[in-house]
């Protein structure tokens, strides 16, 4: 193997070189936010369960549900995971509203006026 004056082989260096390019390629997703649209989608996943929670409360109970996600969880009725947007991390819950006349339930994320696809579609 060759080696330049310092004691440096080609391998090494090409070592080096690969071994940069693989943490710029790992650490890429973290400073461009490349999973955005998996992220929106993760959400309205999110905003699915915590809308299935609140129905199956309300058959349980025979009641109007007026809570938050808090509620859900501590009642069992919705995992601690799906409780918030994955796009802002801790603390984005969701506000849940219920019409007390016609029982329908609307789940939306605070984040929607940031992140227009962070909506959930009620007609479905």
């Amino acid at each position: 193997m060759k080696q330049n004056d310092y004691g440096i082989g080609v391998y090494s260096i090409l070592t080096i070189i690969f071994f940069i390019a693989l943490i710029f390629i790992l650490a890429l997703p973290q400073f461009y936010d490349l999973n955005q649209k998996e992220k929106t989608e993760q959400c309205i996943a999110n905003m699915k369960e915590v809308k299935s929670a609140v129905e199956q409360y309300m058959r349980d109970r025979s009641e109007v549900f007026n809570g938050n996600t808090g509620d859900l969880i501590r009642t069992k009725y919705l995992k601690i995971a799906n409780e918030e947007c994955p796009e802002n991390g801790i603390g984005d819950k969701y506000l849940i509203i219920v019409d007390d006349e016609t029982l329908e339930i609307n789940v939306i994320c605070y984040n929607h006026k940031e992140f227009p696809g962070h909506t959930l579609d009620i007609s479905k």
